[in-house]
């Protein structure tokens, strides 16, 4: 697992979560807004397992408490 890719997950993540929003605010059918929670849970899950897998690799350094 890369840094990369990690960001890329992370960017992913953050993208669906604003697209959930926007579609919320412009009145999207509950079916929509079910079909981009379900992508954007995906997405989170697939970050969270990334961002463990990058953690182990590098020997337990938390990428959030660096900056």
């Amino acid at each position: 697992m890369s840094l990369k890719q990690l960001q890329y997950a992370e960017q992913r993540m953050h993208r669906l979560w604003r697209e959930m929003v926007v579609a919320g605010e412009r009145g999207a059918s509950p079916i929509e807004l079910e079909r981009l929670y379900d992508a954007y849970w995906q997405a989170l899950q697939n970050y969270l397992r990334y961002y463990e897998t990058y953690r182990l690799q590098t020997g337990g350094i938390d990428i959030h408490r660096c900056a």
